[in-house]
Parts: structure tokens; C-alpha cells; sequence
């Protein structure tokens, strides 16, 4: 299966983004926080992807820049590797997810350890959002 993560997965809408924050449902997975909006497809879009996510590390708990980048960075990077589970079951339902990861620790994760909480955390998603 193809392992990109192309710019129409980044979810950019503002209008989404509020949509998100305001009637979204919450999973924790410490250290991740998933907000989640399932969404009906829109057939008028042929180009419309499964799903669209946001990437956050506070400013709050990391006060430099590199390091609220490098954390996005192996979120991206993590979710592109393990993104197939979650694309198979959504369009086996027919619907759309919109969704946001957050990371909430204080120390800078490694690559496995941010890993195996991801794949834990999606594992928990596709449960929640099954009909």
C-alpha cells in the first residue's frame, strides 16, 4: 500500500478545524490526545480523502520551536507508516474522520516509544468509530 501522506491529509479549513474543536469526541492515549469528528462522505467530491489530521505540540510545554517541530515531525512520520488500518476500515464504513493528535508530555519522545502509543491510539479510534 502506498506510504504517503500527501497535503490533502493535512486538515487546513478553518471552518473544519472549529467544526472539530466544538463537536469533536476525545481520546486519551497518554501521551497523545485524539480529538475525532466522524463526517458523512460528500459525494460531489471525487477527490476527497478518508481522512484529513492535525498535528500539535504546545507552545505551553515546549518553549522552543525545534522542538514542537521535531515532535509533528514523528507524528507525521509515524502516522504515514501506520496510516493503513485506519484508511481500510473508513472505507469500509464509507465516511470521513477528521482528527487531531496532540501531544501532551513533557519530555521529547523517541521514534519507537511515539510509535507504539500511536498504533495503540489508532487501534483505539477504529473501535470507537465502528457502527
Amino acid at each position: 500500500m502506498d506510504q504517503s501522506l500527501p497535503k490533502a491529509y493535512k486538515l487546513c479549513s478553518l471552518k473544519k478545524i472549529e467544526l472539530l474543536h466544538t463537536r469533536g469526541q476525545v481520546i486519551k492515549v497518554y501521551p497523545l490526545r485524539i480529538l475525532y469528528l466522524l463526517e458523512p462522505v460528500d459525494v460531489q467530491q471525487s477527490d476527497q480523502v478518508p481522512f484529513q489530521v492535525l498535528f500539535s505540540a504546545p507552545k505551553r510545554r515546549f518553549k522552543h520551536a525545534h522542538d514542537r517541530n521535531y515532535i509533528k515531525r514523528l507524528l507525521r512520520e509515524v502516522l504515514r507508516k501506520n496510516k493503513t488500518n485506519l484508511l481500510t476500515h473508513l472505507q469500509q464504513i464509507n465516511k470521513q474522520l477528521l482528527f487531531s493528535i496532540t501531544f501532551v508530555a513533557d519530555e521529547r519522545p523517541t521514534y519507537t516509544f511515539l510509535e507504539q502509543k500511536l498504533s495503540k491510539a489508532l487501534d483505539q479510534l477504529i473501535k470507537e468509530i465502528n457502527p
